[in-house]
């Protein structure tokens, strides 16, 4: 039951009427018995700074932030983490006092779907598709990893190359951004195709160099960010030329754990993410 103790949190974003956090984080509060509610505010381009001053203002103990605020917030805070710097995006902002710092979860969340789904970078070729925005911070966290190699290919070869070399100029390691052959060992799909209204859409369409996916083989591992539909078109195709398939549902709920648990102070139950996957999702 909400009370005038209740401690709030939220997430702000333009639109984020789509927002699966508010289902996620209450779930987490009532099954762990925590006095916190979480709500979703849509914030207009323009009201990001006044938002914030909200936040200090209302007393929100925290909030998440969602496109296309996670670069522009950052103006506006007391204090960002190193990791958030390194990666140049906040996703989490915690309220300690009327002290706002900001914090990226998304890319450790993402690494730790990989390795609950047994998903090993360390050694690994992998190819990424898409030079979108969630890009530059996934392969911040891939390249710490350790892989052999990253490429990472996209339908403007010069958005690829410019994302690399960000990712360059932030950890010291430039991906690939030519094909050399189609020998990976991970293949991470971070565009829009496979998601309505694409649902139809592959990945590699219009990718020079990919014409088919034969080259994906049952020793891969195939990822999808997408989770809405359970499984793209792709993820099938993989599925059934024998490829282990992970989509973006694990990456989403795992960066909500840590941001709850920066929210806070505490530390989730070690199962936490596997009792939202059933209990929230049903998976």
């Amino acid at each position: 039951m909400i009370t005038a103790k209740t401690l709030q949190l939220g997430v702000i974003g333009d639109p984020v009427e789509h927002s699966f956090s508010p289902k996620m984080h209450n779930f987490i509060a009532g099954y762990t018995g925590m006095d916190y509610v979480y709500s979703a505010f849509r914030v207009a381009p323009e009201n990001v700074r006044d938002a914030i001053s909200g936040i200090r203002a209302l007393g929100i103990r925290g909030i998440n932030v969602t496109a296309p605020h996670k670069i522009a917030v950052m103006e506006y805070l007391d204090e960002i983490s190193p990791e958030a710097k390194l990666l140049g995006s906040v996703n989490t902002v915690v309220n300690r006092d009327g002290r706002l710092t900001g914090y990226n979860t998304d890319s450790e969340g993402f690494y730790m779907a990989l390795l609950h789904a047994g998903i090993e970078v360390r050694g690994k070729r992998i190819l990424v598709m898409g030079a979108g925005g969630v890009v530059k911070p996934t392969l911040i966290r891939l390249a710490q990893a350790e892989p052999e190699s990253i490429t990472v290919i996209n339908r403007t070869r010069s958005k690829a190359e410019k994302t690399a070399d960000t990712v360059f100029d932030a950890v010291g390691y430039r991906p690939e951004t030519e094909l050399n052959g189609l020998d990976f060992d991970i293949v991470l799909n971070t565009t829009s195709a496979g998601m309505a209204p694409q649902l139809d859409a592959l990945p590699i369409d219009s990718i020079e160099g990919i014409d088919n996916l034969d080259f994906i083989h049952s020793r891969m591992s195939v990822v999808d960010m997408i989770y809405n539909p359970d499984e793209t078109l792709f993820l099938k195709r993989a599925r059934e030329r024998g490829a282990k398939t992970l989509n973006g549902l694990d990456m989403l709920i795992y960066q909500g754990v840590i941001a709850y648990e920066l929210f806070t102070g505490t530390k989730l139950p070690s199962d936490i993410a596997d009792v939202i996957r059933k209990e929230v999702f049903g998976r």
